[in-house]
């Protein structure tokens, strides 16, 4: 059963109960003048008292009163809103209407069955706009961009899940004017769609189509057609190996028309040693294209390099001097200082870890760092090279533009970072793979 109740226990109402009031959602409304908290009648419906006939202009409290039993009964949704007047739908299609309120009932179940609702005072809703708009950049659609609104949220007598997160809607408000907020709505459940689609598509392997819905996501000139697919196979194959949670237990801890969140509680961890938890974002553009924010780590696999396609050598080994001189012919200049070796060749600089024999010379070294400077002879890996384009470098390490262009790689005698740099054309100037010192 609903109640109107006055938070204030005093005095007598005229008309709808005031703002401040908690207002208990199963349907009581308080009418005629001179009712208080103790006139308010219990009723069985939420509506029932509205003619639907007369479409008389409906209050804020009766505005929010309706969409919280939509929000808590699917059988009561096209009786809610048919009990709207269409100057206060804000074109609001019925459709949207019914998808709002089913993706805001799954989240009110966390909490269990809402009994009342509270309007937000202005710091609580301004703390909550906050929240919605953080490190929105300036192409960015923000929560003001809707106009002025009130937020709703449910209460809840006897709350399952107190950490769950509050279930909010909001009202368009023009003065004294009330109606849904129309645009807001839509836009929600858009971008619901979206995220959500994305999500599917990782889940069947659909690189097609998760590649076209992340496309928006890259709208510089580096992320050629090419680079975006690569990025999407490599976003299948992260989920397949580390997320570990199904797509229908994912949480939804933010969902506005800006700004989406979800938590994906069990990520096995990049050295996979233990159980994590992640966070992907969904915002909305100016524009009104989607910037989605997936963090994925830029895992790479041990890399090698080599002069002209000959032996590989492996960050970590030990070489004897005569093994360098063997590889890499003898280098331009050569210096040794406690214990520290640097080899200098045309285009790239060695530097090896020695064992301080007490002499003026070395004989071997433990390799620590590589550092390339020109293509003429040498390369990393899977064919990195010096001038190699930015795009072709994502073709090979597709995050690598979400880390910086560093990641870092173990191979059992230590851990490793590469790291890049680059002239104004984006084409590689300088690569350094290098031990990393805790």
């Amino acid at each position: 059963m609903l109640k109107i109740k006055d938070n204030t226990f005093s005095g007598l109402l005229k008309g709808f109960c005031k703002r401040s009031l908690v207002v208990l959602l199963c349907a009581t409304i308080c009418t005629g003048a001179g009712i208080g908290f103790s006139g308010c009648k219990v009723i069985d419906s939420i509506t029932s008292n509205f003619n639907v006939k007369s479409k008389k202009i409906l209050s804020e409290n009766e505005l929010a009163r309706i969409m919280a039993n939509a929000i808590n009964s699917d059988s009561k949704v096209s009786e809610c809103y048919a009990k709207i007047p269409s100057s206060q739908l804000n074109d609001l299609s019925y459709s949207m209407f019914y998808e709002y309120c089913s993706i805001l009932r799954k989240s009110s179940a966390e909490h269990g069955t809402a009994d009342s609702f509270r309007i937000l005072n202005a710091e609580d809703k301004a703390q909550y706009f906050r929240s919605i708009d953080t490190d929105a950049g300036f192409d960015l659609k923000t929560v003001s961009d809707y106009g002025d609104m009130d937020v709703i949220e449910l209460c809840y007598s006897e709350d399952k899940d107190t950490s769950a997160p509050p279930v909010r809607f909001t009202i368009s408000r023009d003065g004294e004017n009330y109606s849904l907020a129309g645009t807001y709505i839509t836009d929600s459940v858009n971008a619901y769609s979206y995220i959500n689609h994305y999500f599917e598509m990782i889940d069947s392997d659909n690189v097609d189509g998760l590649e076209a819905i992340i496309k928006s996501s890259y709208d510089e000139d580096i992320y050629m057609n090419s680079v975006i697919y690569e990025k999407a196979n490599y976003i299948s194959k992260y989920y397949e190996m580390k997320v570990k949670t199904a797509p229908e237990d994912f949480e939804l801890k933010l969902f506005t028309p800006t700004h989406i969140s979800y938590v994906i509680p069990e990520v096995l961890s990049e050295a996979g040693d233990k159980i994590i938890s992640k966070t992907v974002d969904l915002r909305l553009k100016k524009d009104g294209s989607y910037l989605l924010e997936d963090d994925i780590p830029a895992s790479i696999n041990e890399i090698r390099f080599s002069k002209n396609g000959g032996t590989r050598m492996r960050m970590g080994s030990t070489y004897s001097q005569s093994e360098i001189y063997r590889l890499l012919g003898t280098p331009i200049i050569e210096s040794y200082e406690n214990g520290v070796v640097i080899l200098t060749y045309k285009g790239m600089t060695l530097r090896l870890e020695a064992e301080n024999n007490g002499e003026q010379r070395w004989t071997s070294g433990r390799l620590s760092s590589v550092v390339l400077r020109n293509d003429e002879y040498y390369s990393l890996g899977e064919d990195i090279y010096i001038g190699m384009n930015i795009s072709e470098l994502l073709l090979i390490y597709p995050m690598f533009d979400k880390c910086d262009y560093t990641s870092s790689f173990k191979n059992g005698d230590g851990e490793f970072i590469l790291s890049f740099r680059f002239d104004d054309y984006g084409n590689i100037t300088r690569i350094r793979l290098g031990e990393k010192i805790n």
